[in-house]
């Protein structure tokens, strides 16, 4: 027997449903989901190391505390030079944890240069510098930065009157990491002169 055009779209939109029941929860919406309860809370601190600027890459840390104590630590690993945001991290810990084991780790991973404490404008007007200028260039941040960057909220944070300058010697600056493979090296070059043009950036691998 035919369906009606009323039964057509009552199947239609079942059909919709299941579909959108079964799709699998992306490593984005798993993240925002931990956020999201953190999001109100005030901020604890926001780091970057001293020299950022000048290694290219570095580890900045934004944090917020609960009413009970408890850390929610958001990491970024920011390339400053070419390559914007890097990898992410988003991890709830004791503030004792934090204090005494995590944050001396960080700081021990970057040679155990200082780290320096930002006003959580600065540290929002940095990242998104460094995710901006990759843009420029061709490239692609985490695909998982856009759901850790939550962790600001959407209230204004004020002025940040710093400004900072990406990239070295004014131009792009490419160094190969440990986790890129020669094709990955070749593909980021590829983009470079694409975007900037053969001797306008410079490249380590």
């Amino acid at each position: 027997m035919a369906l009606t055009e009323q039964q057509k779209q009552k199947k239609a939109k079942l059909k919709k449903s299941r579909q959108k029941k079964s799709a699998p929860i992306s490593s984005s919406q798993k993240l925002l989901a931990k956020i999201t309860p953190h999001i109100e809370h005030p901020f604890h601190e926001c780091l970057m190391p001293h020299n950022l600027f000048e290694a290219g890459i570095g580890n900045i840390l934004i944090t917020k505390i609960s009413p009970q104590g408890e850390i929610a630590v958001c990491s970024f690993i920011v390339d400053v030079h070419c390559l914007g945001i890097k990898q992410v991290l988003f991890k709830t810990i004791s503030i004792n944890e934090y204090e005494n084991v995590f944050k001396p780790s960080i700081i021990k991973s970057h040679g155990d240069y200082a780290f320096t404490k930002l006003k959580p404008a600065c540290a929002k007007k940095l990242i998104e510098g460094a995710e901006q200028y990759a843009i420029s260039l061709g490239m692609s941040n985490h695909k998982d930065y856009p759901a850790l960057k939550a962790i600001f909220g959407e209230e204004k944070l004020g002025r940040c009157w710093s400004r900072y300058k990406y990239g070295k010697d004014k131009m792009p600056y490419y160094v190969k990491g440990p986790n890129e493979t020669d094709a990955d090296s070749k593909r980021i070059i590829r983009k470079l002169e694409e975007s900037c043009g053969p001797g306008n950036f410079h490249f380590r691998s």
